[in-house]
Parts: structure tokens; sequence; C-alpha cells
């Protein structure tokens, strides 16, 4: 891995620990031990660092994601997979990451969102429609309506008014939203999936 790509590594573990906010170039000048003069030949600026940080996680998440898809045997195996992969980044996320993204870096804000509204919303798109025709998802729903909702919704578990981080865990915030997708749309023979993975 090049020193641009260490760099970015460090600076998402940094912000996914303490938010953007409250990560300086300082601080990852000092972790990377390099002097902020270094870090300078890399990046504009803060506002910088936060867009290329964001993108470069976006990038390995597909990457992550799309292998994920490619190994599965089916539309719910896939999904559980995709969500064990989520709540193993969730463990090590500070939720004050989106808030900071939307408040105070708007680009990356931007770049978030494009990447939740294109590339997620195909994936739950295809996922539903693979389910639909592995007889495992219901047949009596639109898909693009209910991709739409799951993307808009995921939102949701991130919002400190709605439920504020000192009350409420991002990671079982993540389950009961995955929960309520997946009952909501797997068929009856679904369910049996979802009750025999269970047991196993």
């Amino acid at each position: 891995m090049d020193q641009l790509g260490k760099i970015l590594l460090k600076a998402e573990e940094l912000f996914f620990l303490n938010g953007l906010k409250n990560t300086s170039m300082d601080d990852l000048a000092k972790a990377m031990g390099m002097s902020k003069k270094t870090l300078y030949q890399f990046f504009d600026n803060k506002d910088d660092l936060v867009y290329k940080t964001m993108e470069h996680h976006m990038a390995l998440e597909k990457e992550a994601i799309n292998k994920i898809v490619s190994e599965s045997s089916n539309a719910i195996e896939e999904l559980f997979s995709i969500a064990k992969h989520v709540t193993g980044h969730l463990k090590a996320f500070n939720p004050m990451v989106i808030y900071d993204m939307q408040k105070y870096y708007p680009q990356a804000w931007a770049l978030f969102h494009n990447y939740r509204d294109t590339f997620i919303y195909n994936l739950i798109l295809d996922n539903i429609n693979k389910g639909i025709g592995q007889g495992l998802y219901r047949q009596d729903f639109q898909p693009d309506i209910i991709a739409k909702i799951y993307c808009a919704k995921s939102d949701c578990i991130v919002d400190p008014v709605l439920f504020p981080f000192t009350q409420y865990n991002i990671i079982a915030l993540y389950n009961e939203y995955f929960r309520y997708h997946i009952r909501g749309i797997a068929s009856q023979e679904g369910i049996k999936y979802i009750e025999k993975q269970k047991t196993n």
C-alpha cells in the first residue's frame, strides 16, 4: 500500500473513533509519525482530507460488498452477510461522524448521499429482485419503492435528535432497522429460511 493509502486508513480510524470535528490534522500527523507539512503534500486542507477519506472508505466498501454478493448463494444469505459486515464496522464507529459530515463538510456529505442513493439503492433493489425470483421475498410490493425507503430510513438511525447517541446503541439501532426490512419483505419460504439459519 502506498503512503496515501496508509494515511487515509489512519484518518478513517481516527475519524470513526473520535468524530470528524474532534480529529485535527495535528492528530493525524502525530498518529502517522510525520509532520503536518508532509500531510499537506497530499491534502489541501481538512475538508479535502475528509472528502478523500470518505471517498477511499466507500471504494473499499464497494469492493467488499461486491465480493459478498458474488459469494452468496441466495438473497437472504447475501443480506445477512452484508449486515454482518456493516455491524463489524459499527463497533468502531462514532455516530458523530454522520452529524459532523452533515454540518461541517458538505462536499463529503454530498458524496455520502450519492453513494447511498446510487450504490446502496441498486444493491438493495438487485437483492430484492433476486429474492423475489428465488421465492424468498414476497411479490406483492414494488421493489423500487422499498429500496428507496430502505435508503431514506438509514438516516434515521444516525439522527441524534430521534435517537440520542447517549441513549441508543448504534449497533442495536442498525439491527432493528435490518430486522424491520428483512421481515417486511420475506415470504413464508423466506421466513422459514431465516428461522432455519437462526437454529443452525
